[in-house]
């Protein structure tokens, strides 16, 4: 079924990406390296930093393909499905179609309710269809931010090596800073990092002002 419409004025950098999906952000670039999924957009910030920003479309695709990766489906039987789909007019397939994997099969449910496959209505895949409505509340988790964090500083164990980050979020302060002291505006850092509020790099321009 197509999400398209769901689609929200949301964007997750590569490393929120990640995040959201609980994969590497070594996988992350992989698969967009080899077009599997690509990004919504992809911003050269600086001359060593690319920036690239994901769109709920992306997200709820990588989502998909990492729930079928932790089904044990291979990342090439992923992609051989991902081409077809394609090649038959779904230019977002693992978002366009419901998938269910039984064994080491995997089977797609079109819109108009038919499977890929030869499955019958009462056969058990029916029962094992991977469901999109707690991938949709990951990223719809991912976008409301507590706003009691918004213009705050914390550390996390565990996150980020228990550096300094914006709160509520996993960005270093220490990158924001970098992105100042170089010159770059507040509309700048804003663009790379999505996630955050003017309040936040306003806290951390005052905080480096200061010492």
């Amino acid at each position: 079924m197509s999400r398209k419409d769901e689609k929200a004025p949301f964007a997750a950098s590569r490393d929120a990406a990640a995040n959201i999906a609980r994969i590497s952000r070594r996988q992350v670039d992989y698969w967009s390296s080899t077009g599997l999924i690509e990004p919504s957009a992809s911003v050269q910030v600086t001359p060593r930093r690319r920036v690239r920003l994901y769109g709920y479309t992306e997200l709820m695709s990588l989502l998909v393909a990492a729930a079928l990766r932790r089904e044990g489906v291979s990342l090439q039987h992923i992609r051989v499905i991902v081409e077809r789909l394609r090649r038959v007019g779904y230019p977002e397939p693992l978002t366009q179609v419901s998938f269910a994997v039984v064994a080491d099969r995997v089977y797609f449910q079109h819109p108009d309710g038919t499977w890929e496959g030869d499955v019958r209505p009462d056969q058990v895949v029916l029962h094992q269809v991977l469901e999109l409505a707690p991938l949709r509340a990951l990223i719809r988790d991912a976008e409301r931010r507590p706003s009691e964090t918004v213009g705050h500083v914390e550390k996390r164990r565990g996150v980020m090596g228990s550096k300094p980050v914006i709160a509520g979020t996993r960005v270093p302060v220490a990158t924001i800073k970098r992105f100042l002291l170089s010159g770059r505006t507040v509309d700048d850092v804003l663009r790379a990092y999505p996630e955050l509020e003017r309040a936040d790099v306003d806290a951390v321009r005052v905080a480096a002002e200061a010492s």
